[in-house]
C-alpha cells in the first residue's frame, strides 16, 4: 500500500506548488554545510524515504483545519511530524517530529497560504505568554482548493466514501497504509488487551458506529450555503450583536469550514471512522462534518438509509422536532400536540424555508430545518393518499441525558433525596427535573442576600465606577460595529480604565448581579456549565472563567458588560452552592480522589482499572513534564510587526519532555470526570451493542431513526440500570484492593430510571 501512494500521483496544481516548495527547501538546507553533518531534518527525510506526495496528503488537513482561529506552532508542527513518523513507522519524538512539521508549515508560509508570527497568547487567567502561532494566509482560498484536490483520497481523518476497515483488536491498518490506534496514545499492553475473547462489546460497538452509512442532502446544502452567503440570523455570529468583533469572524470561519467539509458528499453515500480515548468514549476522526460537532454540522447529517415510520415513528418525530425547536422541557404527549398545532407553520417552513424563516428562532436552526423539511414531504405523502406509517424516513431523532455527569453521581451515592434534580427517578409533579433552573435559583437568591450586606461604598462605586466604564465598552461595542477606525483606540481606554479603577470596580461586583434584571432564562443559561462540570471536578476558578466564556455569546448588553472579576465572584458561589446542597454527590467524588492517590503512592503506578461488563482498558496517565529549549536552525519563515515576511534563523521554541515520575496531584484531580466519562462510554457501548439498529451518539445523546426511538429509549435506561446494579463503586475499590473505605449512600431504587420519562428526552 505504501509503494502504492509512493508511485501514484495524487497533487493537483496547489498541491503541486507545495511539493516544489518542499523540494526547494530541502535543497536549500542540503546545501547549506558543505560537510558531512546535514540538518536533523534532511537526515530524516533521507533516512526514512519520506515522499513528498504522501507527506502533503497526512498533513494538509491537519493545517487546513487547525489554523482557522489560530493554532500554536510547536503543537501543529508535531502533530504534523507524529503522524507522518508514525506512518513511516519511525519512534515517537517531539523534537523530530517539530522539526519535520515546521518544514512543512514553511512550505505552505512562503506562498501566503498560512501565515506564521509571534503573538501574546492569552491563556488561562488572562496570562500572557509570547508564542508563535500558526493561522490562515492571504491565500487561504488555496487551503480550501488543496482539501478538494484531495477529496477522493481516502482519509481516516475525514468521512469515508467506503466503510471503514472491522476492528479486531487494538490496532488497524487503514486504506491509505496508516496503522491506527483503536485507543488513542495507548501503549501496546493496554492496546493487547483489546481482542474479540477479552472486549467483544467493545469492538463490535465501534464496528456497529462505522457501519452507519450518513449523507448530506442537497437541499439543505443549499440552505446552508444561502444562509452563510446572505448573512441570516441562524448563525450565532449573524444573530448576537453582543459577541466581539474576532469571535464573530471566528464563527463565521467555523461555519464556512463545516460547508467546506460538507461539500464532497452532497447527495452520496458516507461513514466515519471511530476510535476511542482512555476512558472509553468513541470520536470520529473527522473534523467538523460529524455528529459531535455544533448544530451546523449535525443539521447536515442524515441517514443515507431511511426507514419507514410504523406505528410510533411519527409520534418520535414530533418529539424530535419539538426538541430541536426549543420545546425540549414538555411532555413526549405535550410535544407531540405542539407540533400538531403548530403543523401547517412548520410544514409552510420545511416548503419554502427561504421565505418562511421562522425556523431561524429555534433553538437548534438546523436540525430543526431538516426535520421540518422532512415534514414537509411526510405532509405531501399523506396529502397524495399514502399511508403515514409507510413513509420512509432519514432524520437522526435524538434523546439527550439530563445533566449527564450528575445522573452517574447522584445514581452511585443512591442520592434520593435529590435524583428527580437529574431525572433518574421521576418528578412527583409530571415535569422535568432541572438542576440547572434550582442551582440558578439558589444562587441569585444568595446573590440578592449578600447585596443587602454591602456596605454604602458599594453602591456609590457602582454609580461611578461601574456605570463609567460601561459607557465606555457600550460606545466601543458601537466602533466594533460600525468599523470606526478609531475602535483599536477605544478598546485601549476601556483597559486603561479597568487597571486605573481596578479595586473600585471589583467593590461593585455584588452590586451589579443584583441589580440585573436577567429572565430565569438567562440565568439558567450563565450557570449552566458549572453546574453540568460540577461532576468533572470543576474548580472555582474554572467556574469563574467558564461564566466569562460563555455570557460573551448571550445576547445582553448589561451581561457582556460585566467585570471578568464579578463572573469569578459568582462561579465560586455556584460551586459553593453545588458543594453545601448536594454532600453525597461530593462525598462520591472525594472517594474517587482518595482511591486514587492511595493506589498510586502505594504502587508507583499509574492509576488503572478494567470497565465492568466490557473489559474495557480504562488508563489515567499524568506525569510531570520538563519544559526544554529547542532551538530551530532550519528557519521559520515569518509576519513581521509592519506585514513583511523574512526567514528567521536559530529560533527558540519550547516544548514539553515527560519525566519518568508520575503526578499524583493531576490525576487526583482527573479521576472524577475520567470516570464519569468512563461509565458514559461503557453506557454507550452497552446500547449499540444491544441494538440492531443504528444508533448515532454524541456522549450522552442518542440519536436512531424515528421508528426505532421508542425501542432505543428503553435499552437506554436498562443499561444504565444494569451498570449501576453492577456497583462501579465497589468493583473498582475492589480492582484496587479495597484501600478506603466505601461511602455511606442512599436509598436510591435503580428501577426508578425505568420509569423517568425526562432521564433521556
Amino acid at each position: 500500500m505504501q509503494e502504492k501512494l509512493a508511485t501514484l500521483e495524487t497533487l493537483g496544481p496547489v498541491g503541486i506548488k507545495i511539493r516544489s516548495n518542499l523540494e526547494m527547501l530541502f535543497d536549500k538546507l542540503n546545501n547549506k554545510s558543505e560537510s558531512n553533518k546535514k540538518p536533523a531534518v534532511i537526515s530524516m527525510i533521507k533516512g526514512a524515504n519520506i515522499d513528498y506526495n504522501i507527506a502533503i496528503q497526512l498533513s494538509h488537513l491537519m493545517i487546513a483545519t487547525g489554523v482557522n482561529d489560530g493554532q500554536n506552532l510547536t503543537q501543529l508542527a508535531i502533530s504534523i511530524g507524529d503522524r507522518i513518523r508514525n506512518y513511516y513507522k519511525l519512534p515517537k519524538k517531539a523534537e523530530s517530529s517539530l522539526r519535520l512539521g515546521i518544514f512543512i508549515l514553511n512550505a505552505y508560509a512562503i506562498i501566503d497560504m498560512v501565515v506564521i508570527k509571534l503573538v501574546n497568547d492569552y491563556k488561562s487567567f488572562n496570562k500572557a505568554k509570547t508564542v508563535y502561532k500558526v493561522y490562515a494566509g492571504k491565500n487561504r482560498n488555496d487551503l480550501r482548493k488543496l482539501v478538494k484536490e484531495f477529496n477522493e483520497v481516502s482519509d481516516p481523518y475525514k468521512p469515508l466514501m467506503d466503510k471503514a476497515p472491522k476492528w479486531e483488536y487494538g490496532t488497524v491498518k487503514v486504506a491509505n497504509g496508516e496503522e491506527i490506534k483503536m485507543i488513542k496514545n495507548a501503549n501496546v499492553t493496554t492496546l493487547s488487551q483489546i481482542n474479540p475473547n477479552n472486549t467483544p462489546i467493545v469492538i463490535n460497538a465501534l464496528n456497529k458506529k462505522q457501519d452507519i452509512a450518513y449523507t448530506v442532502t442537497n437541499e439543505i446544502f443549499e440552505l446552508y450555503s444561502w444562509c452563510l452567503k446572505t448573512n441570516q440570523p441562524c448563525f450565532e455570529h449573524n444573530s448576537v450583536d453582543t459577541i466581539e468583533l474576532i469571535r464573530k469572524e471566528a464563527k463565521k470561519r467555523e461555519a464556512r469550514q463545516i460547508l467546506d467539509a460538507a461539500t464532497p458528499y452532497v447527495g452520496k453515500k458516507f461513514y466515519q471512522q471511530y476510535t476511542t480515548d482512555n476512558r472509553g468514549r468513541i470520536y470520529p476522526l473527522s473534523a467538523y462534518l460529524n455528529e459531535l460537532n455544533s448544530d451546523n454540522a449535525k443539521g447536515m447529517l442524515t441517514f443515507y438509509e431511511g426507514k419507514p415510520l410504523g406505528s410510533t415513528g411519527k409520534n418520535q418525530l414530533y418529539h424530535h422536532i419539538a426538541n430541536m425547536y426549543g420545546e425540549d422541557k414538555l411532555t413526549h404527549a405535550n410535544k407531540v400536540k405542539f407540533i400538531e398545532k403548530e403543523y401547517y407553520n412548520f410544514v409552510a417552513m420545511g416548503k419554502n424555508p427561504y421565505n418562511a424563516i421562522g425556523w431561524m428562532e429555534a433553538e437548534e436552526p438546523f436540525q430543526f430545518i431538516s426535520a421540518v423539511m422532512e415534514l414537509a414531504k411526510l405532509d405531501a405523502h399523506w396529502v397524495a393518499g399514502g399511508k403515514v406509517e409507510d413513509f420512509i424516513s432519514h432524520t437522526i431523532c435524538y434523546r439527550d441525558g439530563s445533566n449527564n455527569g450528575l445522573q452517574w453521581l447522584f445514581s452511585l451515592a443512591k442520592d434520593d433525596k435529590h435524583a428527580h434534580l437529574v431525572n433518574v427517578k421521576p418528578t412527583t409533579d409530571n415535569k422535568p427535573g432541572d438542576m440547572y433552573s434550582h442551582v440558578a435559583v439558589q444562587v441569585k437568591e444568595t446573590m440578592h442576600e449578600e447585596a443587602q450586606k454591602a456596605n454604602s461604598l458599594a453602591f456609590e462605586y457602582y454609580d461611578i465606577y461601574y456605570k463609567g466604564i460601561e459607557k465606555l465598552r457600550n460606545r466601543c461595542r458601537i466602533s466594533e460595529l460600525n468599523a470606526d477606525p478609531k475602535a483599536d483606540f477605544k478598546r485601549k481606554v476601556v483597559r486603561w480604565y479597568q487597571r486605573r479603577y481596578k479595586e473600585q470596580l471589583k467593590l461593585t461586583d455584588i452590586i451589579y448581579w443584583d441589580k440585573a434584571t436577567f429572565t430565569h432564562k438567562e440565568w439558567r443559561k450563565i450557570v449552566k456549565r458549572n453546574v453540568m462540570t460540577y461532576g468533572y471536578s470543576a474548580t472555582k476558578q474554572g467556574m469563574g472563567e467558564q461564566i466569562i466564556q460563555d455570557t460573551r455569546d448571550i445576547d445582553n448588553v448589561y451581561l457582556s458588560n460585566k467585570q471578568h472579576s464579578a463572573a469569578r465572584q459568582l462561579g465560586s458561589l455556584v460551586y459553593t452552592t453545588i458543594e453545601s446542597q448536594f454532600p453525597m454527590v461530593s462525598d462520591t467524588m472525594k472517594l474517587f480522589k482518595d482511591n486514587c492517590g492511595l493506589y498510586m503512592s502505594q504502587t508507583g503506578k499509574q492509576y488503572s482499572h478494567t470497565t465492568l461488563i466490557s473489559n474495557f482498558p480504562f488508563t489515567q496517565k499524568y506525569v510531570k513534564f520538563k519544559t526544554i529549549e529547542v532551538k530551530v536552525t532550519d528557519g521559520l519563515y515569518i509576519e513581521q510587526a509592519d506585514k513583511t515576511c523574512i526567514w528567521k534563523d536559530n529560533i527558540m521554541v519550547h516544548i514539553k519532555s515527560e519525566l519518568a515520575e508520575i503526578n499524583i496531584n493531576k490525576a487526583k484531580s482527573g479521576i472524577s470526570p475520567n470516570t464519569i466519562h468512563n461509565l458514559d462510554s461503557l453506557h454507550l457501548m452497552l446500547v449499540v451493542d444491544d441494538c440492531n439498529f443504528d444508533i448515532v451518539s454524541a456522549h450522552d445523546s442518542y440519536g436512531s431513526h424515528a421508528c426505532n426511538v421508542e425501542i432505543m429509549q428503553k435499552v437506554i435506561r436498562e443499561k444504565f440500570k444494569l451498570i449501576i446494579d453492577n456497583k462501579p463503586l465497589e468493583n473498582i475499590l475492589q480492582q484496587c484492593g479495597n484501600l478506603v473505605p466505601m461511602i455511606e449512600t442512599g436509598q436510591l431504587d435503580s428501577s426508578e430510571i425505568l420509569n423517568s420519562e425526562f432521564a433521556f428526552a
